[in-house]
Parts: structure tokens; C-alpha cells; sequence
């Protein structure tokens, strides 16, 4: 397992390094192979030996010069695919010809352009090497050992295989994942800030010993985030962009070399000086030598991502680093995302909890003070209060289990029972009948179903708030309830023999109100002089919290 994690940290994201090896390899096959074979080559003998050591010399060099220099790679790229394409052509031609054994060596010029650039280079390769083809079997066309049909067939197969390995350059940068969803999980001691956290990621799956994070609004250069370098985060504040302005999206630079590599997505390598693209002071400060920058944008803030001394770096990284500014920037916007939505449930429970205190305990204690007053206005008149301030003793003691059974209700999440609903609201009904001296009845059918805890909840408090409106506002004495399922929705209905108002939106009841639309429910009020009715419907899922 070792020496597999070994062998992955070797070529992950190098396909220089893996195209290069392949060219040794491949160069030192066909010397063994034309060496062993004493029937090649077939023709050129002394300029095909010559021209096979001086491509393995030119393979190993170039092996050598690139293995750990992205610069030299990029800058090689071009005139090595040139050499790669010239000599393949050139030995298969001075081996057998059209009969050749190496004929598919030509794969190797086909897979460097589809891996290392797009669609566009692959198919000028392939043109490129067809036409080499069948150019040189022109060439060869009139010698004995020239078979017409294999050499048609191996041009159709050069030509399919062109193909097929253009539509693999088209679809290997579409379908390249640089990143695995666990990638973005937290790692076990992350820093909490996320810009903390984003940076702390992207140095972990580049193995990156340093790197800074700097992040400000959009259009404004002052940018602050973090720094972590030999292990050590810190705080950093800057009040101009490292990266000057106008400057690509993603790019390695070198800065003891002055010198800088990017390109545009499916686009060929653009060389540029570093100085001409970052800030000398900034870089100074940092202590920047080489590595990848890339641009880094959320929804409210734009900034870029620099990590330095970075193992084997390749000219992969420029990609590489593309994807790694998407990276930082969704998890930026992830947390942003969360904390919304975190703000908002918070904000929802405050407001949910401020109804259930103002329909509950609110509407009671004014209750138990309407009952006050009239014990007093008893005792004023010589009457006997004794037995209306134990009633009023055994409502508070009343009170106090609904508020319990309302906490231990909103610590459970199961469905209740409607029956078992509809019975707890005929005991508030009786309480509250008791507490504002009203007659309070509860009529309910269709009492075989469930209903979310929720709604349970907000049946009692919507129950407290018509009853208390009724007496306080409305002056009645006398108060009907309904209760009904029809299909998938509660109907609830209160009727009263109140003084009425007018039935306009500024005269319905707005904790009545606020509670039905948290809860998908509608409502409607009318009221005449001497009677109020209030209709409220109410879905029987989906209950807000």
C-alpha cells in the first residue's frame, strides 16, 4: 500500500513526467527490439541506429531536464510532440514500412496531445500524423516489400484511432474530478473560520508547506484572510491585491526565475514574467519562491489563493489551480449557505417560541388579571372571595403543567393523536371558560387521524388568542369552536356573540394571523354587530415550525 501511495504521489497530476518516462520507454523498446531483430531495419541501416541513439539521448535529457522543472516542460512541449511525430514516422518507414511492428507507436504523439492539451491539438496531431503516413508510403509505394492493402488498412486504423482519441480530448477536461464530495468534510483539527478552513484544504491536497487566503468585497482591493506556514495560521490584513490587475485567473510562478506559466481553459501555455504579474512587496512579505496562484470568488467576495513550496510541481497545477480557487470559493459559499440557514431556523424558532409565549402565558396572565380585578370589585362589595381565589389558585396550578407539557412537547417530535388533540383542547376550553368567565364549547369530528406535534401546539395557542380576543376586544360571553378534517386539512372555526368590528386586513387579529401563514394555513374573518366568525384551515403536514 506504501509503495502504491508512493507510486501515486510520484505521477498525480504530472502527465509531463508520465509522457516523458513513456518516450524513454518507448525509445529504448525500439533499440532493443531493432537490435535483437537482425532483418531490421530494412533500410537506412547506419541513419536509423544514428537517429534511434540520438532520440534515446534527446528522450532521456529531456526526461532528466523536466522531471522536477514545470517551466523547462512547458517551454519543451511543442518541439518534443514535433520530434515525437517526425521520428515515429521516420522508423516505421525504415522498418518494413506499411509492415512495420512499431506502427502503433504512434499512439504516444495521439495520448500527449489529448492529455496534455485539448481537442483542438489532438486533431492537428492526428492531420499531422496521416498525412506523415501516407506521405511516406508514397514514398515507399514502389518497393517490393510495399503491401497496397496493409497499408490502406493501418491508415484506417491511424485514422479511427485519431478519432476516437479527439473525442477523448473534447471529454477529458469536461469529466476530469479533481475533487471527491469527502473532500470537502471538515478534517479532524481544521481550523473554524472558513477562509481558515478553505485555505487548510486546498494546502492539504496539494501537500503545500505554506499559503494565504485573502478575500475582500467585490471590486475593492483591501483584502484580509489567512496565512499558515510551517504549520503556524496567522492573521494577515492587505490594502492592495498581490495580484496585479487584469492578471489570468490561475498560474505557477517562479520567483527567483521571474517567470510565470498559464493558460486559458483548452488553450495552449502563455509565458509571462512573474514581476508583470504579482506584487513585489506582497510577494516579499510572504516569502513567496514558486507555486500557483488562483483566483478565488464567492457570491460577495472576490480574492486569490497563493500557496507555496509545493512538491513536484507540474504544469498539471495550472488546472490543478483553477479547480482549487472553485474549491475554496464553494466552500466559502457552503458556509455562507449554512450560516444562513442556521440564522434563519434560529430566527424562526425566536419567532415561533415569541408566539407560543404571547398566545400562551401572555393571554393567560392577562386572564388571571381580568380575574383579579373582579375578585377585587367582589371584595369591595363584602363578598365572599375565598372560593374565586382557589379557583384562581387551581388555574395558575393548571397553567403551570400546560407550560411543562408545552416544553416536553416541543422536545418530542412524534405525531399525537387528533383525539387525543381535540380532548386536551377541550380541557384548555374549560380552563379558559373558567379564567375569562365566558361559556367556551369545543364541537369536533373526524377524530381518526394524526397530526405534527406543531400543529398540536398551535391548535391550543390559536384557541387562547380567539378566546382572549373575543372577550377583551369583542366583549362576549359566549364562544363556539369547530373542529373538522376535511381531506388532508384541518378546518377550525370560532364563533362568538361579540360586540364585532369591521372585517377589513387591518382589523385581523396579527398573532392569529402570523401563526395560520407559519403554518400554510389561510384564514378568514367575518363579523357583524353581535357576532364574530373566524375560519381557519390548516394543512395536516407540512406544519411550519
Amino acid at each position: 500500500m506504501q509503495q502504491l501511495t508512493a507510486a501515486e504521489g510520484l505521477f498525480k497530476y504530472q502527465s509531463g513526467r508520465v509522457i516523458a518516462l513513456g518516450r524513454v520507454m518507448l525509445v529504448t523498446l525500439f533499440l532493443v527490439a531493432v537490435i535483437l531483430d537482425r532483418s531490421e531495419p530494412e533500410r537506412a541501416v547506419t541513419e536509423t541506429y544514428a537517429l534511434l541513439f540520438l532520440y534515446a539521448g534527446l528522450a532521456v535529457v529531456v526526461a532528466a531536464a523536466t522531471w522536477r522543472n514545470w517551466w523547462l516542460d512547458a517551454r519543451l512541449a511543442v518541439p518534443t510532440h514535433a520530434i515525437d511525430m517526425a521520428v515515429f514516422t521516420a522508423i516505421v518507414f525504415s522498418t518494413n514500412g506499411s509492415t512495420s511492428p512499431f506502427f502503433l507507436f504512434f499512439v504516444l504523439p495521439l495520448l500527449s496531445a489529448a492529455i496534455r492539451w485539448s481537442w483542438r491539438e489532438t486533431a492537428l496531431t492526428a492531420t499531422a500524423l496521416v498525412l506523415l503516413y501516407l506521405t511516406a508510403g508514397l514514398l515507399v509505394a514502389g518497393r517490393q516489400s510495399f503491401e497496397l492493402e496493409r497499408f490502406v488498412i493501418r491508415s484506417g486504423h491511424l485514422l479511427i484511432l485519431s478519432l476516437l482519441l479527439i473525442w477523448f480530448g473534447i471529454h477529458a477536461r469536461a469529466t476530469r474530478l479533481f475533487f471527491r464530495v469527502e473532500d470537502f468534510e471538515p478534517r479532524p483539527g481544521h481550523p473554524k473560520d472558513p477562509i481558515a478552513q478553505a485555505l487548510d484544504l486546498t494546502m492539504h491536497v496539494t501537500k503545500a508547506q505554506g499559503g494565504a487566503l485573502l478575500l475582500g468585497p467585490l471590486a475593492e482591493e483591501p483584502c484580509d484572510g489567512f496565512v499558515i506556514s510551517d504549520g503556524e495560521l496567522r492573521r494577515l490584513s492587505v490594502h492592495r491585491s498581490l495580484v496585479r490587475e487584469a492578471g489570468p485567473s490561475a498560474f505557477l510562478y517562479d520567483i527567483g526565475h521571474n517567470r510565470a506559466l498559464t493558460r486559458r481553459p483548452k488553450a495552449q501555455f502563455q509565458f509571462f514574467a512573474a514581476a508583470a504579474l504579482l506584487d513585489a512587496d506582497q510577494a516579499r512579505e510572504l516569502g513567496l519562491r514558486d507555486g500557483i496562484v488562483s483566483e478565488v470568488r464567492t457570491e460577495a467576495q472576490k480574492g486569490w489563493l497563493v500557496l507555496w513550496r509545493i512538491p513536484d510541481l507540474s504544469t498539471d497545477f495550472v488546472d490543478f489551480g483553477r479547480e482549487l480557487g472553485r474549491a475554496a470559493g464553494f466552500i466559502l459559499d457552503r458556509h455562507a449557505l449554512l450560516t444562513a440557514i442556521e440564522t434563519g431556523a434560529a430566527a424562526r424558532t425566536r419567532l415561533s417560541l415569541a408566539r407560543d409565549v404571547h398566545d400562551g402565558i401572555v393571554q393567560f396572565l392577562a386572564g388571571a388579571a381580568f380575574r383579579i380585578e373582579a375578585i377585587k370589585r367582589s371584595a369591595k362589595s363584602g363578598s365572599d372571595v375565598a372560593s374565586q381565589l382557589e379557583e384562581l389558585k387551581h388555574l395558575l396550578v393548571e397553567e403551570q403543567g400546560e407550560i411543562r407539557g408545552l416544553v416536553t412537547a416541543l422536545r418530542r417530535e412524534r405525531d399525537v393523536d387528533l383525539a387525543d388533540s381535540i380532548a386536551e383542547l377541550r380541557a384548555l376550553a374549560e380552563r379558559l371558560a373558567q379564567q375569562w368567565s365566558v361559556v367556551c364549547r369545543i364541537c369536533a369530528n373526524g377524530e381518526e387521524a394524526s397530526i405534527p406535534i406543531r400543529l398540536h401546539l398551535d391548535l391550543q395557542q390559536l384557541l387562547r388568542e380567539a378566546v382572549a380576543n373575543a372577550v377583551r376586544h369583542g366583549g362576549a360571553d359566549r364562544i363556539d369552536v369547530g373542529l373538522a378534517v376535511d381531506g388532508n386539512r384541518l378546518e377550525l372555526s370560532v364563533a362568538d356573540n361579540g360586540s364585532g368590528f369591521e372585517a377589513d386586513g387591518s382589523s385581523e387579529p396579527w398573532s392569529l394571523k402570523e401563526r395560520v401563514e407559519r403554518a400554510h394555513g389561510s384564514m378568514r374573518l367575518a363579523s357583524s354587530p353581535g357576532s364574530t366568525n373566524l375560519l381557519i384551515s390548516l394543512p395536516l403536514t407540512g406544519a411550519a415550525a
